[in-house]
């Protein structure tokens, strides 16, 4: 059985269109929130905690720790030396 010429007719060719690179979105993605801090990835690579407490800082630690290993943080916040000696 040969195919009929009415059976090939249906291809269609789509069109292709150019997005502009203003239109992409280059905003860090938020991967996790632990109370104010905010984990974020930037589009080349890195992962940084941006804002909330110490603790926040902590916790997000400790969770990267347990489940994203991959996560290593830039720099380490410095804590307030009297909030360090009352913890």
């Amino acid at each position: 059985m040969s195919n009929r010429p009415c059976h090939a007719g249906g291809m269609k060719i789509k069109k292709t269109y150019e997005i502009p690179l203003h239109a992409l979105n280059f905003k860090p993605t938020v991967v996790a929130r632990f109370g104010a801090a905010r984990l974020v990835r930037h589009l080349d690579g890195p992962y940084e905690l941006v804002g909330g407490t110490a603790d926040d800082g902590d916790a997000a630690r400790e969770w990267c720790s347990l489940f994203a290993p991959e996560v290593v943080f830039a720099s380490t916040p410095l804590r307030d030396p009297v909030s360090a000696f009352a913890a």
